[in-house]
């Protein structure tokens, strides 16, 4: 199998591994900033055999330094995802959080002087049209910008830069090495930003630390795993608005496990955000 042609793979694993997040995080009887801790609590005890089997390995200064801003990055992330998930609906705040690939498409290009043709834009364009059709009628529900909307909006920048972070390190490092040493900061910051806050930390029900494990061992060790592979071998501009598949994914989980309906115009969305996704990846195999 190509190198390639596995990394596409790993890609279309690892969206369909992070689109349970939200469902997880709705299912969990905890702080929001409290799920994210579990999440790479129990990811990390989930690679740290096979980190250990495989063998660790211990990146240079300047790749650590790049590493511990990734995980950085990814923590607020994901505490300003959760905890905007808690605040607003999940089609809503998946949607405005995955809007990470407007700002990886720029930080590429005005950071690395990477160009994107109007191929790119045209399809990042259509693919957020998707986007907007799949959250519409909630957007049309909840027309003020809240403190739920501006945390997922934070949480895109902050998505952004972890996988343009992330992308510069993987041309050096493997993809689990990478993963387990990005957890370090990650299990650091999250834990110090609940003990801060006071957070309850121990005593929850039987289905939320279920939910904790799904986080951990499904979002994070399997999807996280599958995308930072990708990312070791499609560029980051690619792969960004290959995410924005996620919050397809979840609206149909949702359908599945919560008896929720999809109108006529999400799945109109839906196709319309793989057809979009379909034209950013041509854009690059034309160059």
């Amino acid at each position: 199998m190509k190198a390639q042609t596995k990394a596409y793979l790993c890609l279309a694993l690892g969206v369909f591994c992070i689109a349970w997040s939200a469902i997880f995080v709705k299912m969990a009887h905890a702080p929001a900033l409290t799920s994210g801790f579990y999440r790479y609590f129990f990811c990390f005890v989930g690679i740290v055999p096979i980190w250990l089997y495989k063998g660790i390995k211990v990146p240079d200064a300047p790749n650590l330094r790049l590493i511990a801003l990734g995980g950085l990055c990814f923590v607020l992330d994901m505490s300003f995802w959760n905890l905007s998930i808690l605040r607003t609906t999940a089609s809503v705040s998946t949607l405005l959080a995955n809007n990470a690939s407007v700002f990886v498409g720029l930080g590429t290009w005005l950071i690395f002087k990477q160009k994107l043709g109007r191929r790119y834009w045209l399809g990042l364009g259509i693919t957020l049209i998707g986007v907007v059709l799949i959250a519409g009628d909630d957007l049309l529900h909840n027309q003020s910008v809240g403190v739920g909307h501006l945390m997922a909006i934070a949480a895109a920048v902050f998505y952004a830069c972890y996988m343009l972070f992330t992308q510069q390190v993987r041309k050096t490092i493997d993809t689990l090495n990478f993963m387990a040493w990005s957890l370090l900061p990650c299990l650091v910051l999250s834990w110090g930003i609940c003990y801060g806050q006071g957070l309850e930390l121990v005593h929850f029900d039987t289905q939320t630390w279920w939910a904790f494990v799904g986080m951990g061992v499904v979002c994070h060790l399997v999807g996280w795993l599958s995308i930072n592979y990708a990312l070791g071998h499609i560029p980051a501009a690619v792969v960004s608005p290959t995410l924005l598949l996620q919050p397809v994914l979840t609206a149909i989980i949702a359908v599945v496990l919560l008896d929720e309906t999809l109108a006529w115009f999400q799945i109109l969305g839906g196709l319309i955000v793989i057809g979009g996704i379909y034209w950013v990846n041509k854009s690059f195999q034309k160059r």
